[in-house]
């Protein structure tokens, strides 16, 4: 099977030395071989980030469509560039996140459920919020993802808890999220978004979403045969913990009136994925 051209990456000034917003097709090598508990063999845990795949799909849509509605307010070519780049990689993402999610039923995980809750999660908020309140949720939940990457770059702990197949997962998916981390949030501003707006909507935000996220965690829990042992249990408290400061830390700037995504350097974790990864299109 011939490989599939790479996708034409954005550059902007508005980018860091060496980074470049560049949107990867994703394949899995061995999909089926992942186990059912394939971080830190724990339900808990496994579960937790499944439910976070589950949201991903219908939350990228909401992004895209969040950022497209606003762009021909911007005259900046190359904002206009990042916005197409961005757009792709979302996309890109969802493509993965499907087929990934698609293979929890083999576990038991009542896909087709948690699938069609998250989509009216998503569905609602384009429905019912005003269009630059959505724009302004996509620039808080952009914050959280890179603050997720963050952490899966910056902290040991979480990539020794993976299993292999999905830390490689995790880690495309969460570069290619530190590249764009700042496309919403250079759009916002330029369409007069500004830090009132901003902080309502990212309050607003938490108490939408957090409650159908901790649901679909339990249902899956609850739906599980397998039994919750006080050591899982510990575990799970443990890894939350050693990630919490440095999460709270990173999720705090977001509040503050100069913040900018580019202020949280992340440059050097891309250029050692870039490395590692050995993937020439996103030099």
């Amino acid at each position: 099977m011939a490989t599939p051209e790479p996708l034409a990456k954005a550059m902007s000034a508005r980018l860091p030395d060496g980074v470049a917003v560049q949107p990867r097709r994703f394949e899995f090598r061995a999909l089926d071989r992942v186990p059912q508990y394939w971080f830190d063999g724990n339900p808990i845990m496994t579960h937790t980030e499944n439910a976070f795949s589950i949201l991903i799909p219908p939350g990228e849509r909401f992004f895209i469509r969040s950022v497209q509605r606003f762009a021909d307010r911007t005259t900046d070519p190359e904002l206009r560039d990042l916005i197409r780049a961005f757009a792709q990689q979302e996309a890109l993402h969802t493509r993965a996140h499907n087929e990934f999610n698609a293979s929890l039923a083999r576990f038991g995980v009542d896909v087709t459920r948690e699938v069609a809750a998250a989509d009216r999660v998503f569905e609602k908020l384009g429905r019912y919020l005003p269009k630059k309140m959505q724009l302004a949720i996509t620039v808080f939940l952009e914050h959280l993802t890179a603050t997720g990457a963050h952490l899966l770059f910056g902290e040991p702990a979480v990539a020794r808890a993976m299993h292999p197949e999905m830390l490689r997962f995790w880690r495309w998916h969460a570069a290619e999220e530190l590249e764009h981390k700042a496309v919403a949030f250079d759009l916002y501003r330029e369409v007069g978004g500004g830090y009132l707006l901003r902080v309502f909507s990212a309050a607003a935000a938490v108490i939408l979403l957090a409650g159908p996220f901790v649901a679909s965690v339990r249902r899956m829990l609850r739906d599980d045969p397998t039994p919750i042992t006080d050591e899982m249990r510990r575990r799970a408290s443990s890894l939350r913990r050693e990630v919490a400061r440095p999460q709270l830390r990173m999720v705090g700037d977001y509040f503050r009136p100069g913040f900018h995504p580019w202020k949280l350097h992340d440059e050097a974790y891309l250029f050692a994925w870039y490395a590692e990864s050995q993937a020439p299109e996103g030099r």
